[in-house]
């Protein structure tokens, strides 16, 4: 892979050890996938940063970097558990101080505490814009809906991206690399509930590659959703709607055609839920949008926490902050809002059995832990542990 004179002074040592490392990964990359030479970036955001994910190992590796600060606006994942409320997460003092350890990492190598897999609420990012994001739904969100331009990176890329502010030339950074492998057809109308669906659906059945979807309607919550749940499933790191996404008029030379009906939805929901009432219901993976908090506060208005039953809803601090108004009449009806965690990477999901879940994702991963998941729509997961008061 190509390196311009300053990138070869970072991998020679002579801007520290750091850089050298991170120089040492993206050529890394760039080498395995053929990258002839690296691009640079205006935007990183990088994921594994709970405790419960990277563990000590992970510690160990973030500690090279300390000395060192990113070189662009860099944003961070949740962590295992809510910075207000910690104690209600865990009670494990262990996990607590190396959760906060990883926090002050960040902290002093300069990136934004943002605490969300929601960075696109946060930042703006505009279409043709290259970035380094990891966090799986995060990317396809940028790749499809923003238009801007970020390979499916990891925690450890993503990082080493941030601190040279390059990742490698390669993959979805070229036109080439964007182009739609399969054309998927929907012969029906798709409510809400059927995008979480269609893409766990879409990532069990093309497993690797880019979509372009005939019949989606734009909703950017529900695009968001399908999005988070055919990158869990397969590894579908963009997708292009017709009439919808910036680059759907040049993506539309897929060969392979497959066409998808309710039938596929019900098999496919049924491949991951159980008829049987929830112990707890869990909202928020990605991380609810402004619009899907005050959807959930009109639902939540005349409605009461069932006795021995929990909803707990996930946001970014900076729009549980921003809508303190509506967090409040949520919390009315028994339910808790947080920030900076989710079901995923924090241990609350492991205290339950049978947890409601509305989010393709979450309910991928949470059922990976053996944990069984009731999938519903949203408002049945909200009805089944609220009643009209």
């Amino acid at each position: 892979m190509y390196l311009d004179n300053e990138e070869e002074r970072i991998l020679n040592g002579e801007e520290g050890e750091a850089k050298k490392i991170a120089m040492e990964i993206i050529l890394r990359l760039g080498d395995f996938y053929g990258a002839e030479k690296t691009v640079k970036i205006n935007n990183a955001h990088i994921s594994g940063i709970s405790y419960k994910n990277i563990g000590d190992a992970g510690i160990d590796f973030l500690e090279k970097f300390v000395n060192e600060k990113v070189a662009v606006k860099t944003t961070i994942n949740p962590i295992g558990f809510d910075l207000d409320f910690p104690e209600f997460f865990t009670d494990d003092d262990d996990f607590l101080k190396k959760q906060m350890k990883i926090v002050d990492i960040f902290h002093r190598i300069g990136v934004i505490p943002s605490l969300t897999c929601t960075p696109y609420y946060i930042v703006d990012i505009k279409s043709g814009e290259h970035i380094s994001w990891a966090e799986s739904s995060a990317i396809v969100y940028a790749n499809s809906i923003i238009g801007a331009r970020t390979n499916r990176e990891s925690g450890i890329s993503a990082l080493a991206s941030a601190i040279i502010g390059r990742s490698a030339y390669y993959g979805l950074h070229t036109d080439e690399g964007r182009k739609a492998t399969h054309k998927v057809i929907l012969d029906f109308s798709p409510e809400f509930f059927d995008y979480a669906v269609l893409g766990l659906f879409i990532g069990l059945n093309i497993r690797n590659g880019i979509p372009y979807i005939v019949g989606l309607k734009n909703d950017l919550d529900a695009l968001k959703s399908l999005g988070a749940a055919m990158n869990s499933t397969g590894s579908i790191p963009m997708f292009h709607a017709e009439g919808i996404t910036p680059e759907w008029k040049i993506a539309d030379n897929a060969e392979e055609i497959i066409h998808v009906d309710k039938d596929d939805l019900r098999a496919t929901k049924e491949k991951f839920s159980v008829d049987i009432e929830p112990e707890s219901v869990m909202i928020g993976c990605p991380h609810l949008s402004e619009g899907e908090l005050y959807a959930i506060e009109a639902y939540l208005r005349n409605r009461k926490l069932r006795e021995g039953k929990n909803l707990f809803l996930f946001t970014s601090r900076h729009l549980k902050n921003k809508l303190m108004n509506v967090v409040s009449k949520i919390e009315k009806s028994g339910a808790k809002v947080f920030s900076d965690t989710c079901m995923v990477v924090s241990p609350i999901s492991n205290r339950y059995k049978i947890l409601g879940l509305s989010s393709g994702k979450a309910t991928y991963y949470i059922g990976r832990e053996k944990i069984k998941v009731f999938f519903s729509d949203m408002e049945t997961v909200l009805g089944m542990v609220t009643y009209e008061s």
